[in-house]
């Protein structure tokens, strides 16, 4: 989960680098973009890694939502609530 945390951003960043908009950051100000051609490879490559990896992430988030559901409803043990 980690290591998708850090390459989410970081292809998203390479897949808008190749748009034809500036990237903002909240709209508080403009992102610079990377050396990445429109429509190329590494663009491409990006768009889909981005893709993937968030239904990935989503995927990971929801089994670890479900794990804490499961020790807190059904095994009593006291996990979620030492969590909190």
């Amino acid at each position: 989960m980690y290591l998708l945390m850090i390459a989410m951003p970081l292809s998203g960043w390479i897949m808008s680098s190749g748009g034809k908009y500036p990237i903002s950051w909240f709209g508080l100000f403009e992102w610079p973009k990377l050396p990445v051609p429109r429509g190329s490879v590494l663009q491409e490559f990006g768009a889909q890694f981005h893709e993937t990896a968030g239904w990935l992430m989503l995927a990971l988030v929801l089994g670890h939502v479900a794990a804490a559901l499961r020790h807190h409803f059904i095994l009593k043990d006291g996990v979620l609530r030492r969590m909190l």
